[in-house]
C-alpha cells in the first residue's frame, strides 16, 4: 500500500503521537508498504521520524490555515503523483487539509489517528469531520469512548489499539547504567533517581510532582528527579522548584534523541498527568522494568496495573504521589517485583509486532 502520514505539529515539538507515527512508519515500511511522511518544513517531527524510519519518504509542506487552498492543492498533487491510497492524519488541521485533498483526489481514504480528544461541538467538527474521515484509531478504549460520546463519530468506526514498542532484547548491565546516569548528571553515586517524561504543559502535571518532592525530601534526602522533555512551562517550573529550595534535586535533561541511559539507570518513573489518553512513556518504563507511580486518568489504567506494575493515584494530589513513591522506595522487594511485573506486561500486551498487525 502507498500511504501518507500527515502531521502539522509545530516545528519545535515532538510528542507521543509523533513517536507513534515514527514507529508505525518504520514497521509498515519493513512490511514493504510505501510510507510517506508529511509535515512542516524543518520540523522535529520529520527530522526524528527520518531517524527512526529511514526508509520513509519525506514531504515538507508549508502549512498555515486549516483550509489553505495552496496546501490542499499541494497535497492533492502529491497524492496523485505517488498513488497514495491512504492518508493518516493527526490534528484537526490535518483532518481538514488531508481530508479535503483526499476527497478532491477521489480515490484516497483517510484515517484519523487520534492522540487526544480534539473533537468539538461546533458545526465544523460535527458536520465536516465525519465526512472527511473513513475511520479512527485511538491508543486506548478510554479515548475511543470519549470520542464516541460526542455522538457524531459512531463507535464502530473507531478502533482502539494500544501503542506497542520494539523489544530491546538483552539489555546492558543495570548497575552500570545506574553508575553512568549519576555520573552524567553529577548525582552522588548512591542517590535514588525518579524519572519523568513529557512536555512541560499543564496536562502533564509537573507542578504536582514538585509539590510531592517537597514532602519527600526529609524521608529521601538523596532522591533526585530527572525531567525529560521541554515546553512552554519550563520557566515557571524552574521558579517553583527554586521557591521550594529543590534546585539541586531537579535535573532538566531536555528533549533527547536517545534516553536509554536515563530510563535504564533510574529507580522508578513518576507520571503525574492530569489528562492522558494513553501514556506511551509508561510503556517505555515497563520495557525497562521500571516501577511506576501515575495518575488514575484516561487510558493510564489500561497500561499500568495498579498494585502490580505500579501505583495509581488521583490526579492533582501531591500527597498521594509522595505516599506512593515512599511506599515503593521503602520496600526494595516491592520495587523490584513491580519492575519485573511491568516488563512481563510489556512483553504480553505492548510489543511492537502486536500493535503493527492490528494497525495494518
Amino acid at each position: 500500500m502507498n500511504l501518507l502520514f500527515l502531521d502539522s505539529i509545530p516545528t519545535d515539538v515532538f510528542g507521543g503521537m509523533e513517536h507513534w507515527i515514527a514507529i508505525v512508519a518504520k514497521g509498515l515500511a519493513a512490511k514493504e508498504h510505501n510510507v510517506h511522511l508529511a509535515g512542516r518544513e524543518g520540523s522535529e517531527f520529520l527530522r526524528r521520524s527520518k531517524i527512526v524510519a529511514p526508509n520513509a519518504t519525506i514531504f515538507e509542506l508549508s502549512i498555515s490555515g486549516d483550509f489553505n487552498p495552496f496546501t490542499i492543492t499541494q497535497l492533492k498533487k502529491y497524492l496523485q503523483e505517488n498513488d497514495i491510497e491512504l492518508v493518516v492524519t493527526n490534528f484537526n488541521k490535518d483532518i481538514r487539509l488531508g481530508g479535503l485533498a483526499a476527497k478532491l483526489n477521489g480515490c484516497t481514504k483517510v484515517i484519523w489517528s487520534a492522540g487526544l480528544d480534539i473533537t468539538g461541538k461546533g458545526l465544523v467538527h460535527s458536520k465536516l469531520t465525519p465526512r472527511l474521515i473513513d475511520g479512527v484509531i485511538t491508543p486506548s478504549q478510554s479515548l475511543k469512548d470519549q470520542i464516541a460520546s460526542h455522538g457524531y463519530i459512531e463507535a464502530d468506526r473507531i478502533r482502539a489499539i494500544h501503542i506497542g514498542l520494539e523489544d530491546l532484547g538483552e539489555m546492558s548491565d543495570r548497575e552500570q547504567a545506574r553508575i553512568d546516569l549519576r555520573a552524567k548528571y553529577g548525582i552522588e553515586k548512591n542517590s535514588l533517581v525518579a524519572i519523568t517524561s513529557g512536555r512541560f504543559v499543564e496536562q502533564k502535571g509537573h507542578c504536582y510532582l514538585i509539590e510531592a518532592a517537597k514532602l519527600l525530601t526529609r524521608q529521601f534526602p538523596t532522591l533526585h528527579y530527572v525531567l525529560l522533555g521541554d515546553g512552554p512551562l519550563e520557566v515557571d517550573l524552574r521558579k517553583q522548584i527554586a521557591a521550594a529550595s529543590l534546585t539541586d534535586k531537579f535535573i532538566f535533561a531536555g528533549l533527547l534523541d536517545d534516553f536509554e541511559l536515563e530510563l535504564h539507570g533510574s529507580d522508578l518513573m513518576v507520571h503525574p498527568s492530569v489528562n492522558e489518553p494513553f501514556g506511551i512513556v509508561l510503556v517505555e518504563a515497563m520495557r525497562y522494568s521500571l516501577p511506576i507511580v501515575a495518575s488514575r486518568v484516561g487510558g493510564i489504567p489500561e497500561v499500568v496495573e495498579d498494585g502490580k506494575t505500579g501505583l495509581l493515584v488521583e490526579p492533582k494530589q501531591p500527597e498521594q504521589i509522595s505516599l506512593a513513591v515512599s511506599k515503593l522506595l521503602s520496600d526494595t522487594k516491592l520495587l523490584e517485583s513491580y519492575g519485573w511485573n511491568g516488563y512481563q506486561r510489556f512483553c504480553s500486551e505492548f510489543k511492537h509486532n502486536r500493535m503493527l498487525a492490528l494497525v495494518e
